[in-house]
């Protein structure tokens, strides 16, 4: 009797077994299978990337022209109220999160950011714009009561914003937007490193280019189907000979107002934000878009939160099919318990991402054991291309301290140095440590490296 109660329970403990299998294969496909429904079309990448596009408005009250003679100033027109200078730009940020980020171009704000504030010989206080522009040989200036930056989201629906950080337009030609308050009227959009090999593949702009003239008017509309979607391909990877800032050439056009909105792909990823046009001779127009590599270490600099995609397809599948395995992992945790039998609960999986194009997003997983980087693949898991600017054969080592929760960093003697985001230099055989979500790069700003637990 009692073998055959040893046999019974079992195979009653086997079909529980058997139970918990199946219903995380069910919950698993069930997942995929929303996954399926849910990515975007690889027809239309510009549509899909809408609802994370904003137009950006330096917006002025009371405002009028003036003329500049020393401290004399000398009214030309009165202007009322409306909007000075205006473009597009797109939030960034966790994932499910109601963004409040929205990065744009700094030329798109510069006159926000460069205001003066000036009083006049009656006491009256305004803010001052200058406008490059001269009339008998006096500058002239926009004089307005207040001076705003608004966030659109509709005809009349907006939000203020503040400068959150900022580069400058003849270097790293981005800044970053804050609201007050996180919003549910758009999303943020997620952003890809683009590959060399991703010359010829169609890209979009987004924006709203109809509301780029400057010019005071009550026609504009900053809806979401107000904006234009510009389809066109990458026609080059390059970078900036004056400044090295990482770009992207493409025939999609990019119009005024299109400055500081999102480059994105079929799917639609960010991989560039729009920035600006040039012609030799009125002809032929080239445009371009800064590297979303670029981007990216900027955001980093910054500590703005942001969502990197998933290469080839969308973070949602992703997203779904970590939901599932969790779920199933309770749905385990649960028949150990009824099975009387004790499992260690998994641990966050500790991983490196590199941020350089020539890795495409590639990911490595950290533990005790230090992965070397470098160039030599004979010794290092994270290589680098022979020639690779800055990065010596085996230059730096991370490992991952479970116990403390930290990530550490050390440089093996290399030629040119490791550094972290805020540009400290480490020294040679001394551990740094890292949290999760924090950046550093070898030798080079082209060749960052993100850790990350997940």
């Amino acid at each position: 009797m009692d073998v055959i109660r040893k046999i019974t329970i079992k195979l009653i403990r086997q079909s529980v077994w058997l139970k918990a299998v199946l219903l995380a294969m069910v919950l698993f496909c069930a997942g995929t299978g929303c996954c399926s429904m849910r990515v975007y079309a690889r027809t239309n990448g510009g549509a899909s990337a809408k609802d994370g596009v904003v137009s950006v408005q330096t917006y002025v009250k009371g405002a009028s022209f003036w003329t500049v003679d020393g401290t004399k100033y000398s009214k030309i027109q009165d202007l009322g109220e409306g909007w000075w200078s205006s473009g597009s730009g797109f939030f960034v940020g966790s994932l499910g999160e109601d963004p409040m980020y929205i990065v744009t171009n700094h030329h798109v704000i510069e006159d926000f950011i460069d205001k003066d504030t000036v009083t006049s010989s009656n006491g009256n206080t305004f803010q001052c714009i200058p406008t490059g522009q001269s009339l008998g040989g006096l500058p002239v200036v926009l004089l307005a009561e207040s001076c705003e930056l608004r966030i659109y989201y509709g005809d009349n629906d907006y939000d203020l914003a503040r400068v959150d950080c900022h580069g400058d337009t003849d270097n790293v030609d981005l800044a970053v937007l804050k609201i007050n308050r996180a919003t549910d009227k758009r999303r943020s959009l997620q952003i890809r490193i683009p590959a060399g090999d991703m010359v010829g593949e169609t890209v979009y702009t987004v924006g709203f280019p109809g509301n780029a003239d400057n010019d005071f008017t009550n026609a504009s509309l900053y809806g979401l189907d107000d904006m234009t979607i510009h389809p066109g391909s990458v026609t080059r990877f390059g970078a900036s000979a004056e400044t090295g800032v990482e770009r992207i050439q493409i025939d999609a056009v990019i119009q005024h107002g299109n400055s500081g909105g999102p480059l994105v792909t079929e799917e639609g990823y960010v991989i560039g934000v729009n920035t600006n046009a040039f012609s030799n001779d009125g002809a032929e127009i080239d445009y371009y878009a800064i590297n979303s590599s670029e981007l990216v270490r900027f955001l980093d600099k910054n500590r703005i939160p942001y969502e990197m995609a998933g290469q080839g397809g969308s973070m949602l599948p992703v997203l779904i099919a970590v939901i599932c395995v969790v779920v199933c992992v309770g749905v385990i945790a649960v028949v150990v318990i009824l099975s009387k039998k004790k499992k260690a609960v998994p641990a966050k999986q500790a991983f490196i991402r590199s941020m350089a194009a020539q890795h495409n997003g590639m990911t490595l997983a950290v533990d005790s054991t230090p992965v070397l980087i470098g160039r030599d693949p004979a010794n290092c898991r994270l290589v680098y291309a022979q020639g690779t600017a800055g990065v010596s054969g085996r230059h730096c080592s991370v490992t991952y301290d479970a116990e403390a929760g930290v990530f550490i960093v050390t440089d093996l003697r290399s030629t040119y140095g490791t550094f972290l985001m805020s540009g400290q230099k480490l020294d040679a055989n001394v551990p740094y440590r890292l949290k999760s979500g924090e950046s550093f790069y070898v030798g080079d700003k082209a060749n960052v490296i993100r850790v990350e637990l997940g």
